[in-house]
C-alpha cells in the first residue's frame, strides 16, 4: 500500500504522458530511486536495492501441462465460468475460463461428481438436482 501511495503521489498525480514511452521512463526513473537512493523507514533507513537477495528456489520455465486421471471426464472451462456435463451447464470459476477442469464420479453414487482443478475439489454435481449443485 505504501509503495502504490509514494508511485501516485510522485509519479501519476496531476500529471499526463504523451506516450507508454514517456510513462515508462518517468516510472523507470522513479523506480531508481526509490529502490537505490532514498532510505526507507522501514528499513533502518536503508535503500530496498541493500536488501534485495535472489531466491534460491527454483521456477521452471514452462508451466506443466494439467493432466487428469483416466476416469476423469476432462472438460474446459468456457466463458461466464460455465462447464457443460451430461447435458447440463454449471458454474465453476471464471478465472479458470480457457482451462481443463476434471470431472471424477463420486465413489459412493453414480449420479454425484466432483470437479476438480487439478488436485482441488471445486464443487460437486448432482444429476438429480443439477440447479442446486454446489
Amino acid at each position: 500500500e505504501r509503495f502504490h501511495r509514494s508511485l501516485k503521489a510522485e509519479v501519476l498525480n496531476g500529471r499526463s504522458f504523451a506516450s507508454l514511452a514517456d510513462a515508462q521512463t518517468a516510472f523507470d526513473r522513479w523506480r531508481q530511486i526509490y529502490n537505490h537512493e532514498r532510505p526507507h523507514q522501514a528499513l533502518a533507513m536503508a535503500t530496498p536495492g541493500t536488501r534485495y537477495r535472489v531466491s534460491s528456489r527454483a521456477f521452471l520455465d514452462a508451466v506443466l501441462p494439467i493432466q487428469y486421471g483416466p476416469d476423469d471426464t476432462v472438460v474446459t472451462v468456457k466463458s461466464g465460468g460455465q462447464v457443460a456435463f451430461k447435458g447440463q451447464h454449471y458454474k465453476v470459476s471464471n478465472p479458470l475460463r480457457g482451462l481443463p477442469v476434471g470431472i471424477r464420479p463420486h465413489v459412493s453414487d453414480d449420479a454425484i461428481y466432483d470437479v476438480y482443478f487439478m488436485h482441488h475439489r471445486l464443487m460437486t454435481i448432482n444429476l438429480r438436482d443439477p440447479v442446486h449443485s454446489d
